[in-house]
């Protein structure tokens, strides 16, 4: 059974009301709040180390659990090792970038919001834009789920790729989304 980003996110953020909430108290979200959303994912792949982007995730990841217009899904992947690797603050990022990349790609498309590898791929290509910006200003970071996205991507079997690696993000399966780490941010 698939759990929401909602309860995963809320938890991990010591947000224990919006995770214990059936129904959303707030509307949908608004057309200033959908662009510093995409404003913030696109300066966080630009320069993940930026010093605002601790807050700039915070008010992000919150967002994205509040609004009830925007259903971002999270699944099992190669990318867990990010968020499980406790050692290194970068990880946990770019696995946040990856539902910060899912976010931007609904909000830009909306009526594509079945389209489930899209979606992987939207993150992943996110997340890689960042670990690109990172290894340019730290040459000897490698990760290899990274690096093998990284590849398939240059070769144009991305989506290859998602639907091998991430068969849980398919809506039509039953694994469990993955966790989101205790200490994201």
């Amino acid at each position: 059974m698939n759990r929401t980003l909602t309860a995963l996110v809320a938890a991990s953020l010591a947000l224990p009301a919006l995770a214990q909430q059936d129904a959303p108290t707030r509307g949908p979200s608004t057309a200033a709040e959908r662009r510093r959303a995409v404003e913030i994912t696109r300066r966080l792949e630009k320069d993940p180390r930026t010093a605002r982007g601790d807050a700039d995730r915070k008010w992000l990841i919150q967002w994205i659990v509040e609004i009830p217009d925007i259903q971002v899904r999270t699944c099992d992947s190669p990318l867990d090792a990010l968020r499980d690797d406790a050692s290194d603050r970068h990880g946990r990022s770019l696995f946040l970038q990856h539902v910060f990349g899912v976010t931007v790609f609904l909000i830009d498309n909306p009526k594509r919001s079945g389209d489930w590898v899209a979606q992987q791929a939207a993150g992943l290509e996110s997340v890689l834009r960042a670990y690109r910006a990172l290894r340019q200003k730290e040459p000897g970071l490698h990760w290899r789920a990274l690096d093998r996205y990284e590849q398939a991507k240059k070769e144009g079997k991305l989506a290859d790729a998602i639907r091998t690696t991430m068969p849980g993000c398919d809506p039509a399966s039953d694994d469990d989304m993955g966790d989101v780490p205790t200490e994201a941010i």
